[in-house]
Parts: C-alpha cells; structure tokens; sequence
C-alpha cells in the first residue's frame, strides 16, 4: 500500500531531525504496512529523544559506601490525620522501649511503631516495627511497647519513631477483674505473679496481661505481656499469670502498670487508666 503525500511529509520532517531521508522507501508501493508502521514508531522516538539513553532503576554501591539522604529541619507526616501519642521511649542497647497514649475519644486498634535508627552522621543503619502489647487501646489508656532492632548499633545512634493504628468498633464490657500478688528479684531479674477473674456471663478467650515497669521517674524500664494459665477463663473462675524476665538492675522497677483483655472483655477499672501499682 503507498503512503500519501501528506503523511510522507510528516515523516520526512521527522526523519530530517536524525539526518535521514527515508522518502523515497515510504512512497514505495512495495513496503508493507507493517513495517511503514514500525519506522513510524521508530522515527517518533528518536525524533522526541534525540539520542536513546538506558537507565537503570537501580543504585549500586560498595559495601564500605553510603548514600546519605538530606537533612531536613522538621518532620512532616504523610498525611494530616493526628496519631496517638507516644509518651515515653528510649533505645537500651539493641531494644526501643516505650509507651503510647491513646489521645482519641474513641477505642484504637492494630497500634503498630516503626523505628528508624541513624547514627551520629544521619545515616541510617536499623530499622524495625512492632504492635504494642494490647491489641485495643481505650481513650486515655496507655500500652507498651519493646522494638528488637537485632542490630550491633553504632555508639551516639539516635531514632525516629512512627505509628500506624485504626479506629476501633469494638465496644468489649467490663468484666476482668485483674489483681497482683507479691514481687521477687534477684540480682539480674524480676517476678511479679498475679491472677484474673472473669466477672461476665461467658467464657473469656484468649485472656492477655500486659505490663508497664517504670522506674522512679515513671520511665519506661520494660514492657511485656503474657497470658494467663489457661488463657480461657469461665464464669466466675480464675486464673493465674507470671511475668518473669533479666535486668540489669532490678532495684530501679518502682511501679507497674497493668491491662488485661480477653476477645469479649475489657478491665474492670473505674477511671479507663491502666492499674497502677507501687513496688514493695
């Protein structure tokens, strides 16, 4: 099929960029449309290219390399919705601990915190995310958290903490009844016992504890969870529950905080907060 004259103009004006006359091809009656319509496609694209550059999707460096990105003065979100608070938080040796605030007038769910660790020239060398300890968070209660970063981390390392989280539709009734016994230390760990009693009118599944321990400044020593023995509770039973764990000096832990929840129930508390309770 031949190629009008219009249209070998407009390729001719093309092709003359790349200094190449292929008129005389186009007006041949003998080229197929095929291939009158890949040099089309080709002439375009070195007429808008001018030269054709291969670029990799990739960045490679040597291992004793880094590639520091920017630093900016402040932080800003990805969005503007407001994110729980987070209270307290510090780096021991490899591990972030802290707590968070649920700052809402609403029930939050699926709290998670990502940690991104840099060290003293802003390059990062760590990163890690974990859920808090209690699946649903109440307005204006508190849960922990403990980031394992398994990492040997440089010495001056600091850290930029992120949350995620969801609104929560659960609405779980009061009905467990949490209450602590006697603590024990040694030199290099703590034990604290203690049980739950399920005050509802079926059985609590999956009962889970959580635990603050502070120091005398109420800062964040460390922050775990267990659940109790067995972790399904009938009406009006109960059932124990054990935190023991290592640390360094077991002296500093002078309170606890305390939350406990099952698939159905919530704590039985009369002001929304975590018990509290002093060391002895």
């Amino acid at each position: 099929m031949p190629i009008n004259d219009s249209s070998a103009q407009t390729f001719d004006s093309h092709i003359q960029k790349i200094g190449i006359n292929l008129k005389s091809y186009f007006n041949s009656a003998t080229v197929p449309v095929w291939i009158s319509c890949l040099l089309i496609f080709v002439v375009a694209l070195f007429s808008n290219c001018g030269t054709l550059n291969l670029i990799f999707a990739q960045i490679e460096i040597t291992t004793d390399e880094n590639i520091t990105p920017p630093i900016f003065n402040k932080t800003k979100s990805e969005d503007s919705q407001s994110r729980p608070d987070i209270l307290y938080s510090a780096l021991n040796k490899d591990t972030i601990v802290g707590e968070v605030l649920n700052n809402f007038s609403y029930p939050i769910e699926l709290v998670r915190i990502t940690a991104t660790v840099y060290d003293k020239n802003g390059v990062i060398v760590a990163t890690g995310d974990k859920y808090v300890n209690d699946y649903l968070i109440q307005p204006g209660s508190r849960s922990g958290f403990d980031i394992f970063l398994d990492e040997t981390l440089p010495s001056e390392s600091k850290y930029i903490l992120t949350t995620s989280f969801e609104k929560s539709e659960d609405v779980n009734p009061e009905a467990l009844q949490l209450s602590v016994g006697k603590n024990s230390k040694t030199s290099n760990s703590f034990k604290v016992l203690g049980e739950v009693m399920n005050q509802g009118k079926s059985d609590a599944n999956g009962v889970k504890v959580s635990a603050i321990f502070y120091d005398e400044g109420h800062k964040v020593i460390d922050t775990n969870y267990v659940y109790t023995n067995p972790d399904i509770i009938g009406p009006n039973k109960k059932a124990p529950f054990e935190f023991s764990f290592y640390v360094g000096n077991p002296d500093k832990i002078k309170s606890m905080a305390f939350n406990v929840q099952s698939d159905e129930y919530s704590l039985m508390t009369n002001n929304g907060q975590n018990n509290t309770i002093s060391q002895q």
